[in-house]
């Protein structure tokens, strides 16, 4: 069910949602995927197309700007171009990253019913054993798109098809378990950084619940300081930094029991998923992409 304060919010929601396929058509070259559903009734891949879905992730654009008519459009169209350029999906599902990239991420989904907190992105940081292999000789570009394929599905993860608002966000976790003391920084290690931020922050709206630091040495607060200085004020209040990994279990009731003191007796490892599948509009775009791309 959505929510609106007032009968203001309820209008914009109403008149975005009137306006966004001509949006859509006219400035978003007819783009109209974002989180992997259909915003629009209509056109090519109409059946994918699930209304409550679409109202949901609408209302999700409304309440990140507040509201405010013409900066909800003005992100539409900054969003939905740059996820059909930048093409998140294909990063996601379709492209390898690599065994050194794809051991740094973890995802995780919690079904037991802890509100906000059910699919986690884990990124365990103590797994970069040599950083020139991830940051050296332009391979930032390539941990880019390996950290936008992780979230895309994270992303897909979540339950927009469901009445409870909170099944719509994730978490972040990053781990500095194992990070050395040494672990300098490159400039190509900070302009990747704050890319990756400024992405999040400018194409993923109202998807982070919470982002806890764990296992952060006092030494490496640096990092901190490099992400806190690209966000706003709503987001870094979604931040908790903790130098025990083993206080997370207070936060996040059913996360492994060994290394963060959570309940659950299966460790990290057990508890990943293997395998995210796109959603159905998702998988359709790239199945499109792929037959143009042979033809």
């Amino acid at each position: 069910m959505l929510v609106f304060k007032d009968d203001n919010e309820k209008k914009v929601f109403n008149d975005i949602k009137t306006q966004l396929p001509d949006i859509i058509k006219t400035k978003c070259q007819n783009y109209d995927e974002f989180y992997g559903h259909k915003l629009i009734r209509g056109g090519n891949g109409s059946e994918y197309y699930n209304e409550d879905i679409a109202n949901k992730l609408i209302h999700k654009l409304c309440k990140a700007y507040q509201f405010n008519e013409t900066e909800i459009r003005q992100k539409i169209i900054k969003i939905l171009n740059w996820r059909k350029d930048f093409n998140p999906l294909s990063a996601g599902f379709l492209e390898q990253h690599g065994e050194e990239f794809e051991k740094i991420g973890i995802l995780t989904k919690n079904e037991a019913n802890e509100a906000n907190k059910k699919t986690i992105t884990w990124n365990l940081y103590g797994q970069i054993k040599d950083k020139s292999k991830i940051f050296g000789n332009g391979k930032a570009e390539k941990f880019i798109r390996y950290r936008i394929g992780l979230m895309e599905r994270g992303i897909n993860l979540l339950d927009f098809d469901n009445d409870d608002d909170d099944n719509c966000y994730m978490t972040q976790i990053h781990d500095y378990k194992g990070v050395s003391l040494i672990f300098g920084m490159n400039s190509e290690m900070k302009s990747s950084i704050k890319e990756i931020v400024s992405i999040f922050q400018e194409y993923y709206p109202e998807s982070l619940y919470a982002k806890y630091f764990v296992n952060v040495p006092n030494i490496l607060g640096w990092i901190y300081d490099i992400i806190i200085k690209f966000i706003d004020k709503k987001t870094s209040e979604k931040f908790v930094v903790l130098s025990n990994g083993n206080k997370l279990g207070n936060y996040i009731k059913n996360c492994p029991q060994k290394d963060y003191g959570g309940t659950d007796k299966k460790t990290l490892k057990e508890q990943a998923l293997q395998k995210v599948r796109p959603t159905d509009y998702g998988l359709f775009l790239l199945q499109q992409q792929s037959t143009q791309e042979i033809d």
